[in-house]
Parts: C-alpha cells; sequence; structure tokens
C-alpha cells in the first residue's frame, strides 16, 4: 500500500513566504548591494590586490581586483540562492520540517558571511599603493562569522516552527510463498533531475574556485581545491544510479559502478514496507544521506524501501515499484526467521 507524501502540521503559506524572504530575497538584495558597492570601490584598488590571506592574517596571493565582485556573486548570492530555490519546490509540495527551516537559515548565513567579508576586503584596500600593505583580514574575517550567525539566528526565528507529519498507513501484506520457493526481485534508483543539477552545479563551482585560485597564483590552495573537486566528482558519479536486488542474501543496493555497496541480511530485517521519501524533509537532501537512527540511499521525491533492523535503526532505499520490492522482502525475511527457530 502506498504512502501518501508528508504534510506540515499547519498547512498554510507562512512557511513559503518567510523562507523566500529569508533564502532568496534578502541574499539577493545583499548581493547586489556588496557587488554595486564593490565596482564603485575597485578603480581605488592597487594593481594586483590582496585577493588571499595566510593564517598569520597578512596578504599572500595577490590577482586582478574584479576577483572580489565576482566570489561575492558566487558565494553571497549564487549558492544561497540556488539552496533557497532548491528547497522552495519542496515546501511548495507541502514538506515541512527542520531541515527546510535550517537550510534557509544557513543560507542567510552564507549570504551575510560572503557580502561583508569581501566588501570589507576591498574596502580596507581602498587608496592603498601596495597590495603588500593590505591590513590582516582576521577581524573582518571573525566579524563576518559573527554577524552572519546573527543573521542566520533571525533567520530562524522568522520562519514558523512546521514539523513534519509522517503519513500513517497500514503495513504492507508479505507476499505469500511456498516452501521452499526462491523469488528475486531487482530495480534500479536513479537520480532525479533536479539532484543532477545540483551536484552539477557544485561541481562546476568548485571546478571555477579552483581555476580561479590557480589564476591568483597560489599553487598550494589550487591544489587542495582540485582534489577537493576530484573528490567531489567522484562521489557524485558514483552515486547517482543504484541497483536494487532482493533475494535469499537480503537488500542489496548497489551502485552503478560496483562501489559503493550495501546489504542488509534477512536475519537482520525486523520489517520492511514501502514508504514515500521526500529527500530534503527528511534526509536534508539527495545522495547517500544518514538520519538519526536512518541511512538512506535517497535519490528522488517517491515510493521507497523502508528496512527496519531488529536494532531498531533503519535502512531506505527510492526505487520503483517499492512496495513489490518490500511486500517479498517482508516474507523472506519472515521465513527466514521461522527457519531460524
Amino acid at each position: 500500500m502506498t504512502a501518501s507524501p508528508a504534510t506540515p502540521s499547519h498547512p498554510d503559506r507562512r512557511a513559503i513566504r518567510s523562507f523566500s524572504l529569508v533564502a532568496i530575497v534578502v541574499p539577493l538584495v545583499l548581493t547586489m548591494v556588496a557587488v554595486v558597492l564593490q565596482l564603485v570601490w575597485l578603480p581605488t584598488l592597487p594593481d594586483p590586490a590582496a585577493v588571499h590571506w595566510g593564517l598569520s592574517g597578512g596578504p599572500d596571493g595577490y590577482g586582478p581586483a574584479w576577483t572580489f565582485p565576482v566570489i561575492t556573486l558566487v558565494l553571497s548570492g549564487v549558492l544561497p540562492i540556488a539552496i533557497g530555490l532548491l528547497c522552495l519546490a519542496g515546501l511548495r509540495r507541502g514538506d515541512r520540517g527542520f531541515t527546510y527551516r535550517f537550510m534557509g537559515a544557513m543560507a542567510l548565513w552564507l549570504s551575510v558571511f560572503g557580502a561583508v567579508l569581501m566588501t570589507w576586503s576591498v574596502g580596507a584596500q581602498r587608496g592603498i599603493a601596495d597590495a603588500h600593505d593590505a591590513p590582516s583580514v582576521l577581524a573582518p574575517m571573525l566579524v563576518a562569522f559573527v554577524v552572519g550567525i546573527v543573521a542566520g539566528v533571525v533567520g530562524w526565528l522568522v520562519q514558523p516552527k512546521e514539523e513534519t507529519r509522517r503519513a500513517t498507513t497500514p503495513a504492507g501484506v508479505p507476499m505469500m510463498l511456498a516452501p521452499g520457493e526462491r523469488a528475486v526481485w531487482t530495480g534500479s534508483a536513479v537520480m532525479s533531475k533536479v539532484a543532477m543539477a545540483v551536484i552539477g552545479l557544485a561541481m562546476l563551482l568548485t571546478l571555477g574556485a579552483a581555476v580561479l585560485v590557480w589564476f591568483t597564483g597560489d599553487a598550494t590552495a589550487g591544489l587542495v581545491v582540485a582534489v577537493v573537486f576530484v573528490v567531489v566528482a567522484t562521489a557524485s558519479v558514483t552515486s547517482t544510479a543504484f541497483h536494487v536486488r532482493i533475494d535469499e542474501e537480503g537488500l542489496t543496493v548497489r551502485s552503478e559502478f560496483g562501489l559503493p555497496k550495501f546489504n542488509v541480511p534477512l536475519a537482520d530485517i525486523a520489517s520492511a514496507e514501502e514508504i514515500f521519501v521526500s529527500p530534503m524533509g527528511m534526509f536534508g537532501g539527495w545522495g547517500m544521506r544518514w538520519a538519526p537512527g536512518r541511512f538512506g540511499v535517497v535519490l528522488r521525491t517517491g515510493p521507497a524501501i523502508e528496512v527496519t533492523r531488529h536494532s531498531g535503526k533503519q535502512f531506505v532505499v527510492t526505487v520503483d515499484d517499492a512496495e513489490t520490492g518490500a511486500s517479498l522482502l517482508a516474507a523472506l525475511a519472515a521465513r527466514a526467521a521461522q527457519n531460524a527457530n
């Protein structure tokens, strides 16, 4: 039996309006103000300008002054607004919960932090003839962090508290199996186009950051960012499609590339059922996700197989025809438990 999507405890449009204000409208306005102000100040900056600071707080990397408005546009505008638009789609579907409220507050924190830090870094170099004389960045970084935290807290408070209430449905009926009958069920789990687009954007931004850092002449930092890009790209490619198999070995979920691979043996299964999954609301995003007491291969919104282990922990995988898979898995687990006794 198919579960319906989770529903908010107080369904109204306050959550949508307040989230849009916190995660989209304010970051957009703030970014526009910061970028315009920086563009006005650019002619007064040294050439090249200090664009990177070391652990001591002093400048150790130099590049073109236009680097600041570009970074501000991405860090304070593109990333927070992308987070906002991504979550907004779920809110409009009726999803609610802690994750959306937190993501809205985080988007605002990121926007404020980036705008304050970048704009301060530009203003601090106005009228300086040599970028080597640029002041320490430690104070502006601390102020930007604290102001961002305050903004994030405000963003959290202005959003209404609407906890997700999981839809309740009768437990699925195990499939009827004859004694000794063998049965196998296979399915596929492919990431949604929206999630793939988000991952692609993240990879593109990481690659752009690596190129930008290399361009500024900081080879070590560029190498670090390049390594991060390779790790992110590898993890992303190997987690976009999985094969799901249910047989005498239990539930096996294997990446299209062979790894990673997950298996829940029949002896460890207390129950199996079909549920409806909202990735953002229940897990905070797509991919291989962890939540308290639960791990999931969550690639899209929709039906999923949820396995509850004897320990109480749960494993979830989104897949087509989850109802049939869960029914067979419940039957196999029940038979295995009976044979063990």
